[in-house]
């Protein structure tokens, strides 16, 4: 069993930024930051280590990029909960962070973020739920995401059932669990089960990753 509250890492190569965060989350009575890394391998060795629940993962390092760092974190941790990771980036408009979401990241923050706006979407994104900058994501996503030519759009949908196909869509478009429940006409939980299941068969980490699976296959206009 993990530790109460939120076990956070942060990863950036400039250590009084790190510092900065570091900070900012101890401050919080429900998170703690276990951890720093200055670059991605070393990232990689912290977080199968340490187990943490979130990642706030710079993008641009030397040596192994976040980018990189992300997929091996995850691909690494697929049997044991792997972490969440927020890239962490200084351009708003980067197709860096369309790379890394692709990757797996549930989210991402710039360096100018508010308090409030890291702290939240750390919390958003341990929890599962709709990160607070869903809108800018999901701009970002269809300016410099694809779509992509591929042959797997009609296995993608073959492989959910026809309420998944649907859910899937809505999830692609942005809308809430609460959104979702309401437009089909279903509760929260059964559309929490539905979620579940597309990400398990897709074999997507976040309801953002299913934003940037949507668009880089020609799912969603």
């Amino acid at each position: 069993m993990r530790e109460a509250g939120i076990r956070v890492v942060v990863v950036d190569d400039q250590p009084l930024f790190a510092s900065g965060l570091a900070m900012l989350i101890d401050a919080q009575p429900d998170m703690e930051c276990v951890g720093t890394a200055g670059d991605g391998a070393a990232a990689v060795n912290l977080v199968a280590e340490l187990r943490p629940d979130v990642v706030l993962m710079d993008l641009r390092m030397p040596g192994m990029n976040g980018i990189e760092a992300t997929r091996l974190i995850l691909s690494a941790g697929e049997a044991d909960d792997p972490p969440h990771v927020i890239a962490l980036t200084t351009l708003r408009q980067d197709a860096v962070v369309v790379q890394a979401l692709a990757a797996g990241a549930s989210a991402f923050l710039t360096k100018d973020a508010t308090p409030d706006q890291v702290l939240g979407t750390i919390r958003a994104a341990h929890d599962g739920q709709v990160v607070p900058d869903l809108a800018t994501t999901l701009a970002l996503v269809a300016d410099l995401g694809g779509p992509v030519v591929t042959t797997r759009r009609q296995s993608t949908l073959d492989a959910l059932s026809p309420r998944e196909r649907e859910m899937f869509l809505l999830v692609a478009r942005g809308l809430t669990n609460a959104e979702i429940a309401e437009a089909v006409f279903v509760s929260n939980a059964t559309v929490k089960t539905h979620i579940a299941a597309i990400l398990r068969k897709l074999e997507l980490r976040s309801r953002v990753q299913v934003v940037v699976y949507a668009h880089q296959n020609g799912l969603v206009s």
